[in-house]
């Protein structure tokens, strides 16, 4: 396996304005948010500065559910992705997933997603539903081209670098010497865990993949788990787009279980690229979104058809 991304530190930007949502059906859908989970998804996504594909098929089971939830902050500038995985059951499932959307759409200014997630732990610690959260936050900023990656207690991103050709895992950053907290942790464990994020400045034609457990643990018919030996051979030898890279690993994952439909368990999966990010003085959007409340069009989604899941272009 190659050494994993550690990425470079770079000056955090702070950006805070605007509403949360703008439905406009003249174009499709332009809002600042999307969220899900609990439908089949295969759609093309496009965030100021990412562009890519979202996969997310729930399972028949009951033991949990996948999360996604995709938003910009009110500047029309600052793009987030979460993808997380509650483990329970019922009830318990939808009221945290409930809970996470709004403390989400809540954080959606927030650019520290230590402070994100901070706030969502607190919040699922308080409703005292028996379950835990994993989960998984990256933040893009394109003016700077600064991307984060903040884990609780979820399979590690994966990172490209067009420029040295080659995926590699995104480690979480390390803890400060004698943190007193234990430090990244699933969500809603009543420890109040600390968070840290690793931040890595990026090009155009780099990409990103986040994945739930449903990818890594998905097993053969005498019970081998895919894991990340498969994942990364599926990276290793891929050389299209994002698209072909999700076709492809969902390929592997059918191959790998025998099973045309995944029912272990959930499964979603994220593959964007780094593309050119809003025009214009980061200020000028700042400036424009304020006095143009309610007109942020942040995020354009098109179904997409996938014969194998079933899902049906609208």
């Amino acid at each position: 396996m190659e050494s994993a991304y550690k990425g470079t530190r770079v000056d955090a930007h702070d950006e805070r304005a605007g509403p949360v949502c703008s439905p406009d059906g003249a174009s499709g859908l332009a809002c600042a948010e999307v969220r899900g989970g609990t439908e089949p998804t295969h759609d093309i996504i496009e965030l100021p500065g990412l562009r890519g594909v979202l996969y997310s098929m729930p399972c028949e089971a009951t033991r949990g559910g996948d999360v996604h939830y995709l938003s910009v902050c009110g500047s029309g500038l600052l793009s987030r992705v979460c993808v997380a995985d509650v483990a329970g059951h019922g009830g318990a499932v939808a009221a945290v997933s409930h809970e996470t959307y709004d403390q989400l759409r809540r954080s959606v200014d927030i650019v520290d997603d230590r402070r994100v997630f901070r706030a969502l732990d607190e919040r699922l610690n308080r409703i005292g539903e028996p379950t835990l959260t994993t989960a998984v936050l990256a933040t893009y900023f394109p003016p700077s081209r600064r991307l984060s990656i903040s884990y609780a207690g979820h399979p590690e991103a994966w990172l490209y670098k067009r420029a040295e050709r080659k995926w590699m895992p995104i480690e979480a950053e390390p803890a400060a010497p004698k943190a007193a907290a234990p430090v990244g942790l699933p969500l809603g464990t009543g420890l109040s865990p600390a968070f840290t994020r690793r931040r890595i400045r990026v090009e155009a034609g780099d990409r990103v993949l986040l994945l739930t457990d449903g990818v890594l643990e998905a097993a053969s018919p005498d019970g081998v788990e895919f894991g990340q030996g498969r994942l990364e051979q599926v990276l290793r030898a891929h050389a299209g787009g994002c698209g072909e890279l999700v076709d492809e690993l969902l390929a592997a994952l059918r191959s790998h279980t025998g099973r045309e439909r995944l029912v272990h368990d959930d499964v979603t999966i994220m593959a964007a690229e780094v593309v050119a990010g809003p025009r214009g003085p980061a200020i000028w959007h700042v400036i424009k979104n304020r006095l143009r409340p309610g007109r942020v069009q942040v995020a354009a989604i098109k179904r997409r058809q996938d014969p194998a899941a079933g899902l049906v272009t609208p």
